[in-house]
């Protein structure tokens, strides 16, 4: 229910399935819920196996990874879903990988599956962790992979530039589509109402999230076909910003691109959009005081409506269309706790606000649910939207990341204990081949929540948590700027930075003597008040703080 006091009506809210299971077996599933609960016994998971790799214990009975040594399991998993999306997902009879044209795989015949494909959500997701992964690896190929799929949108999804909402990406396409232009709308059920967006519908929140993408891609390569690209997005986003209240947001989530009409009014996903303004004010680029005017209206809404009714609804592509906030989902206020995180001077009560957030997900998705407990070895386990509550290792690891951010800027010991053992459960969706399923009950393989929206997470992990990072090996876990080249060598380690100004977080495996920026030697320091590096030996970290530089060697 959605309170009164805050304009919204009481809403009830449905419990069933979208597109990776029946109609009737959501409702079958929802009996069983109902009858387990009023008997007080959910059901318990397996003794010995998770999703196919046997369950490993520590000495408090409480789940680590399958992946041994523990030190090298969240990077383990990384590198073998990059493997995997390099080297094994295949090409479809249009002559592109699948996962240019499909959300997902047949398990059967490993190859595209009839449903509506999601493009901008996974090359937005891809980006983020692609630029993550090369930080941290060195590896160029995953960059240069995002980058054709990046590409490919521009050519392929993107709307006419004379239309209302022009040169923005689609959020969607049909299976198999080699030109996305939104995905037919197909019946689901005699029920519900169709699934899809519809042809010729985009989701400004994805044109945030994209767009953001675009200026990833544009930072790591130099080439300014993205940064016009994002400035396209921002432009599209100013220019169609719009008052809310609690039903309607300040973009709608589904709007015809050339005209403008609203096919679906509500989504609380603004901190997308926010999140491309924001760096595009800063960076100077585009129209930044239109962009600043667009920013603050979503920000303001944000903090009227979701942040105080958490009616936050909307930001899957793949349901049907709804009047009213009904589906909750935890993608949304998990990536605004971390904005806020990343971000706390933004807002003087980010304490309150991300507390308030991580709690309504644990109540609303860390849930029993039939044959999947919320607790499972003492790792809390997340599901993904009220219409779909499989416990994922897509949300589970968002949430983990979520956690760890938190336990770094507050020393929570709990949320860091949520944070390991929560990512500890999503390793075991990974296989040896890098084949990662959604989760041990949905075991589909999906380019969104296994790859563009799991691989990030643990990389974002390792920056918060450094010791969970592999013990005896070279890694930048995390920079405030993109980093555009890095090399690692024995004993030295070299990166070059977008911004002048910003912080990196390193594990090493050799103790620093010399830290230079752009030639000169940095002074090490106690703490990082102003620029320098400093290192704990027994952790192995070295952090570097930069005023006016992007060269740096560690040596």
């Amino acid at each position: 229910m959605f309170p009164h006091e805050y304009g919204a009506p009481p809403i009830a809210v449905p419990r069933l399935p979208h597109g990776r299971g029946s109609l009737q077996t959501g409702v079958r599933a929802a009996c069983l819920f109902v009858a387990a609960a009023l008997a007080g016994s959910l059901p318990a998971p397996g003794e010995d196996v998770l999703n196919g790799h046997t369950i490993r214990l520590d000495a408090s009975n409480k789940l680590v990874s399958w992946v041994a040594p523990q030190d090298q399991a969240y990077s383990t998993v990384c590198r073998r879903a990059w493997d995997f999306l390099l080297n094994t997902v295949p090409v479809e009879k249009n002559g592109l990988k699948s996962y240019y044209s499909y959300c997902c795989l047949n398990l059967n015949t490993m190859h595209g599956t009839a449903w509506p494909h999601n493009p901008a959500c996974v090359n937005a997701g891809l980006s983020d962790g692609a630029a993550a992964w090369y930080a941290y690896s060195g590896d160029r190929r995953p960059v240069e992979l995002v980058k054709n799929l990046l590409l490919y949108q521009l050519d392929h999804g993107t709307t006419p530039p004379d239309w209302l909402w022009g040169g923005v990406p689609y959020a969607s396409a049909s299976h198999g589509d080699t030109e996305y232009r939104g995905a037919f709308e197909f019946q689901y059920s005699k029920e519900r109402l169709g699934i899809g967006d519809g042809y010729g519908v985009i989701e400004p929140d994805k044109v945030g999230e994209l767009g953001a993408g675009y200026l990833e891609m544009w930072k790591l390569t130099g080439e300014r076909r993205f940064r016009d690209a994002a400035i396209a997005c921002a432009n599209a986003l100013a220019r169609n910003v719009r008052p809310g209240d609690w039903g309607r947001s300040p973009w709608p989530f589904r709007v015809y691109a050339e005209t403008g009409r609203v096919r679906e009014e509500y989504s609380s996903n603004v901190i997308g959009p926010v999140r491309l303004l924001d760096e595009l004010v800063r960076l100077g680029e585009g129209d930044t005081a239109a962009y600043g005017k667009a920013r603050a209206a979503a920000w303001r809404w944000m903090m009227a409506f979701p942040m105080r009714n958490m009616a936050w609804s909307a930001y899957f592509e793949d349901v049907y269309i709804q009047d009213k906030p009904y589906n909750l989902n935890q993608y949304s206020p998990m990536e605004t706790a971390r904005y806020l995180l990343e971000h706390p001077a933004l807002d003087a009560d980010w304490k309150q606000h991300v507390r308030s957030l991580i709690g309504f997900v644990e109540r609303t998705f860390v849930v029993d649910i039939p044959n999947e407990p919320a607790v499972q070895w003492g790792a809390n386990t997340v599901s993904e939207q009220i219409i779909d509550t499989n416990k994922m290792g897509s949300h589970t690891s968002r949430y983990a990341s979520v956690n760890a951010l938190w336990a770094e800027l507050t020393g929570d010991a709990e949320a860091r204990e949520k944070a390991y053992r929560s990512f500890n459960w999503a390793t075991y969706m990974c296989r040896d081949n890098g084949f990662v399923h959604v989760g041990p009950v949905d075991q589909s393989l999906w380019f969104s929540d296994g790859y563009a929206d799991y691989i990030k997470h643990f990389l974002a992990g390792m920056g918060a948590q450094p010791e969970w990072a592999p013990r005896g090996e070279n890694h930048i876990l995390r920079s405030t700027s993109i980093v555009s080249r890095v090399n690692y060598g024995s004993g030295r380690v070299a990166y070059t930075t977008f911004d002048k100004a910003g912080t990196e977080v390193l594990r090493l495996a050799f103790v620093p003597q010399n830290v230079t920026v752009d030639g000169a030697r940095l002074a090490r320091r106690e703490n990082l008040n102003e620029a320098g590096w400093s290192f704990d030996a027994k952790l192995q970290v070295l952090k570097v703080k930069r005023s006016n530089s992007t060269e740096v060697v560690i040596e």
